[in-house]
Parts: C-alpha cells; structure tokens; sequence
C-alpha cells in the first residue's frame, strides 16, 4: 500500500503550519485596510458646488467643519470670493477622481476622510479642485476638511486646511 500525501504527519504538520501563517498574515494585512462609504462625501461637494453655482457662499460655507471655519474660514471665504471676483462664478463642475484618506487624530484613532478632485468651471477659468471630506468627529455628519484649487490658466494655487499629498509608487508610462 502507498502513503499518500495526507498520510505523511510531516506533510500534514507543513499543510497545517502553511495555512495558519496565511491566516494570521490575512488578518494582520485585513485590519490596515478600512472601508469608507464615498456617497456621503460625494452628497456633501456635490451640494457646497450647487451653492457656489447660485452664489450662495455663506450656504457653501455651512458645509465645511466647524475645526476648518475656526482657523481658516475667514481667510478661505475671502479667496474664494476674490476668485470668483477675478473669473467669475462657478458655472459648472464635474468630479474627477476619487480615493479613500483617512485622516489620523491626535489620539491615533482614524476618521474617514474621501479625496475627491473636481474640474470646475467659473466664467473665465477652468480649475482643478480638490475637496477633503471627512466625517466629524466618527459620527454620521460629513464635512469639508479641507479644499485646493489649482487655476488652469496661471497655475496660481490656494489651499487651506487637512490637505492630502498624493504620491505615485507605480507608473505604467
């Protein structure tokens, strides 16, 4: 009679041994991942873009996060009103691309935080916006975190508040 390989305690201890190193690996490699909902970020820049193309920046504004008001929303509504002095109001935008960044506190818990980039059209310029959308506080409410706009025309850039630095690691050109 032959000895399969089932049959061989050495096999069997390697099999046992090869399939536990994969689980614990799995479940290391599981717990870095998070999953973040991307329609409520999007609800949110889809609805702070409808206002700015009514002019209604005071409603727009309502949209951003009370920590983001406090140290720049003076500041930031003063930029975007002179922007829209100098190229005229949004008149229309289209999200670009999206990705997921969750942002770290200061007691190192995570938020869920969407990147998401628009191409926006004002009067006389078209930019490139990104908005930060973050969950405050780990509750259900949403909010812009943070916002930068690129002029496709000058080049000229403005950003304020939680930014995210975008790097390739791969390049397929």
């Amino acid at each position: 009679m032959r000895a399969t390989w089932m049959t061989k305690p050495r096999t069997r201890l390697l099999l046992v041994a090869g399939i536990g190193i994969v689980a614990v690996f799995g479940v290391l490699v599981a717990t870095k991942f998070h999953y973040v909902d991307q329609k409520p970020a999007f609800a949110v820049g889809e609805e702070y873009f409808s206002k700015l193309e009514q002019n209604r920046l005071d409603e727009a504004f309502d949209l951003y996060t009370e920590k983001f008001l406090q140290k720049k929303g003076q500041d930031w509504q003063r930029t975007i009103a002179e922007l829209d002095a100098k190229a005229g109001g949004v008149t229309g935008f289209k999200p670009q691309s999206s990705m997921s960044a969750p942002a770290t506190l200061h007691d190192g818990s995570l938020i869920p935080c969407v990147l998401i980039r628009y191409q926006v059209e004002r009067a006389q310029v078209i930019s490139d916006e990104k908005l930060t959308i973050c969950s405050h506080q780990r509750d259900d409410q949403w909010g812009i975190a943070g916002h930068e706009i690129t002029r496709s025309d000058t080049g000229e850039h403005f950003e304020a508040g939680l930014t995210i630095l975008e790097k390739k690691i791969i390049s397929t050109r």
